[in-house]
């Protein structure tokens, strides 16, 4: 949250104190959770999280769109990913199987403003440096730009910080100061100007601040919608729908969980592996003589959703199409990889291709099932296959400290 805001949100805090009684006796309390880690200070603005290809990254919600890599064990930022465009207020990123979206549509400063954008970026463009991204330009249906302020307090219920992409639509989640509800409105996917229109409301009581989803839109009852936010002191909660099929939100079960007494956790993102375990990051909150550092939070919901989940979990946010490709070994590595394949009779030729997080190629292999990286430096690498049909995939390698001398 901006400096300028923080007096505002003391001033709403203040205001809000009767809701914050109703949101302690409206959701249950659970004590499954647990911080992994304080994040780096250079993630104070952390406002978005995704589980990617085996990895959390997160991003900030000012300055030049980058994508951090977190330890899931310790909270420690492992590398980066710089996506090489501005914005005004990034909020969220989700995902789908071939794109990331990223949402800025940030709304809460003393004057509403005019244009929301989101930026689709193809997933394989992180490997290949082009970083190419087409713009989702919206407004929301009923929206004023021009509705005035109340001594400079966001007051207004077109906010927003969640969004989640399934099927062939992103769906929004406002983050509503004034009615403590949210409100979520659909948009296509695909690169044009729209009008988002309004599907339902959730009487959550709170900020809603993150979206993430799980399952897969055939499933039939096995969908989870998990959001999370803070009430108006910044304690934490989560808002589950679940039970639900596909994008059939209405008709599921809710439930409201408070999963720790502290204030002053702005948690800002939420992101899952199986539906069942979750992380959640809080970026850094100075107001009232606190100063709370941002945060990696673990949060385990088995106990509420196990039974509607099956008992395989799945990783929804990193879905490919099946084929058989090679997996890299051994990964981690110190220097050399291979291109191992668990069904031999599926082996053919590759185009391979390495990235750095810079987006510079720094090997081609055209021939050849090894990849030589002794020479390059530790880090993330993006492997991108090529078949001679022209279809492809990309892998992660992580390139550990070597332990060969260059030559």
């Amino acid at each position: 949250m901006k400096t300028q805001q923080a007096v505002a949100y003391i001033a709403l805090i203040i205001c809000s104190l009767p809701s914050f009684s109703q949101t302690r006796n409206g959701g249950d309390e659970v004590d499954n959770v647990s911080v992994i880690g304080i994040l780096d200070s250079t993630l104070s603005g952390t406002s978005a999280l995704i589980y990617w290809e085996g990895e959390l990254w997160t991003s900030n919600d000012h300055g030049q769109m980058r994508l951090f890599s977190l330890d899931t064990t310790t909270g420690a930022t492992m590398d980066s990913i710089v996506c090489g465009f501005q914005y005004f207020d990034m909020e969220e990123v989700t995902q789908d199987e071939h794109y990331f979206y990223f949402g800025d549509f940030g709304n809460s400063n003393a004057s509403l403003r005019r244009d929301f954008y989101i930026y689709r970026m193809p997933k394989q463009s992180v490997g290949n440096g082009t970083c190419h991204v087409d713009t989702i330009r919206f407004t929301y249906y009923g929206y004023d730009p021009d509705g005035e302020r109340s001594k400079g307090l966001p007051t207004t219920d077109y906010d927003c910080e969640a969004m989640v992409a399934v099927g062939d639509s992103l769906y929004l989640f406002t983050k509503q100061w004034t009615t403590q509800q949210t409100t979520c409105y659909a948009l296509p996917k695909v690169p044009g100007s729209y009008t988002a229109l309004p599907k339902f409301r959730l009487n959550v009581n709170g900020l809603i601040t993150g979206a993430c989803y799980y399952g897969y839109p055939s499933d039939e009852g096995q969908c989870v919608l998990a959001l999370c936010g803070y009430s108006a002191l910044a304690q934490p909660f989560v808002y589950v729908v679940y039970g639900f099929s596909g994008t059939d939100f209405t008709h599921s079960q809710r439930k409201k969980i408070l999963y720790c007494n502290k204030i002053g956790w702005q948690t800002e993102a939420i992101a899952t592996a199986d539906g069942l375990h979750y992380w959640v990051t809080s970026e850094q909150f100075s107001s009232m003589g606190m100063n709370i550092p941002p945060r990696l939070i673990a949060l385990d919901l088995s106990e509420y959703l196990a039974g509607y989940l099956r008992p395989v979990g799945r990783m929804m946010d990193c879905q490919e199409p099946e084929k058989s490709w090679p997996t890299l070994a051994p990964n981690p590595t110190d220097g050399i990889v291979q291109l191992v394949y668990t069904e031999p009779d599926a082996q053919q030729e590759l185009k391979v291709e390495v990235w750095d997080s810079q987006g510079r190629m720094v090997k081609h292999v055209v021939k050849g099932n090894t990849i030589d990286l002794r020479k390059q430096p530790e880090g993330i690498y993006v492997v991108r296959m090529t078949t001679q049909q022209g279809e492809v995939a990309t892998r992660k390698v992580r390139k550990l400290p070597s332990t060969h001398s260059k030559h």
